[in-house]
């Protein structure tokens, strides 16, 4: 006699319970999820920020989780930032073949540029990005604002500032 029971068993009702609950809302899955649906006010990011370097060791398993609490924490102030930075660098040296990569650099190219003021460590990205990815759709980008670097850094940036200032 063989009995089939339809019933789960304990052990498939302790999975179903937590995978069908998704994310608790004091975790870096919970801000992620929201980071991607971008329903975060900046109250929201800097909460999200401070979730994802408490799970750091969390953070460091995925390029898509570098990217978004890379791009998060560089919005933020303090050492928030400096994370940020780290996420991003890491996903590039991590993943190098992955689709967020040379976003990455990008992104930390424009970081070191704009918020840093850092135009040789931007330079530096932007050529890391064409030299690892020639192809690809932001190799343009990359070049175009490798070559605004390049003339604000002789000054001649200041002159079309004037111009399009007195147009």
């Amino acid at each position: 006699l063989i009995v089939v029971s339809c019933q789960s068993s304990p052990a498939q009702q302790n999975i179903e319970s937590h995978t069908s609950t998704g994310p608790s809302s004091d975790s870096a899955l919970f801000y992620l999820e929201l980071v991607e649906r971008n329903v975060l006010t900046p109250v929201g990011y800097t909460r999200a920020a401070a979730h994802f370097v408490a799970q750091d060791s969390l953070i460091k398993t995925d390029a898509t989780y570098l990217m978004k609490a890379g791009l998060t924490c560089m919005n933020q102030e303090g050492s928030y930032r400096l994370y940020g930075v780290n996420y991003l660098i890491l996903l590039t040296n991590k993943f190098p073949q992955d689709r967020y990569a040379p976003e990455a650099l990008l992104q930390l190219a424009l970081f070191f540029d704009g918020a840093l003021g850092d135009g040789e460590r931007a330079v530096e990205y932007l050529r890391v990005l064409l030299k690892r990815y020639p192809e690809h759709a932001l190799a343009t980008d990359a070049q175009a604002l490798l070559d605004l670097i390049s003339v604000s850094e002789n000054g001649e940036i200041q002159t079309v500032r004037d111009w399009l200032n007195n147009e």
